[in-house]
């Protein structure tokens, strides 16, 4: 099995190269994190502030898809800001001007419109503030940006089959409107050209 096309996996280092313009690895922590993470789990990266977490989501098909899946990959942003000074600075920034406004803002900006090489467009569905259940520092705010990105793909991308595994046909005929009823399959094999 050949991995290299894997939608997700050529999507995520896109997607961190892509917010590494404008958030740089000496300040910001970029991570893959689960989209619902546990209390412990949020501790150690709220302690990584300013921090920016990339969770997948989910994947939405396009219904008009035939043997190559056009669909969305689903992504979000988890954004973790820990004010430096007055509580004020968790929205408006501190004096390098970072704050959690800011940081939604750019990523935002960058994220939108994006086209990824070889993968497809990137579209920001919803940007919002969030909590995160049961912690409880006041100088922490969170946020989370979602973001789709068009992609396609087929079995070929991944070498599970030869190209003879397509000069044939499996069909299942159902022969009733019934979903109990029996039904018939059989196996057609293309002509030669």
């Amino acid at each position: 099995m050949q991995l290299a096309h894997a939608p997700i996996r050529t999507m995520e280092p896109a997607i961190v190269d892509r917010l590494r313009l404008a958030f740089p690895e000496k300040t910001f922590a970029i991570e893959r994190v689960p989209q619902t993470m546990t209390l412990t789990e949020f501790q150690r990266l709220a302690k990584l502030s300013p921090f920016i977490g990339l969770a997948w989501t989910g994947m939405k098909s396009d219904p008009d898809s035939g043997r190559i899946l056009k669909g969305k990959m689903l992504w979000r942003l988890i954004i973790i800001f820990k004010a430096s000074s007055s509580l004020e600075t968790r929205f408006k920034g501190d004096a390098r001007g970072l704050g959690l406004d800011a940081m939604v803002d750019v990523s935002v900006a960058l994220l939108q419109g994006a086209v990824f090489d070889k993968i497809g467009m990137c579209n920001v569905t919803l940007a919002n503030s969030v909590i995160a259940d049961g912690f409880t520092d006041d100088q922490v705010v969170i946020a989370q940006v979602d973001f789709e990105i068009s992609f396609t793909t087929a079995p070929p991308a991944f070498d599970l089959l030869s190209a003879e595994a397509f000069r044939r046909l499996g069909v299942t005929w159902a022969v009733s409107d019934d979903p109990n009823a029996m039904t018939v399959s059989d196996e057609i094999e293309l002509p030669q050209e």
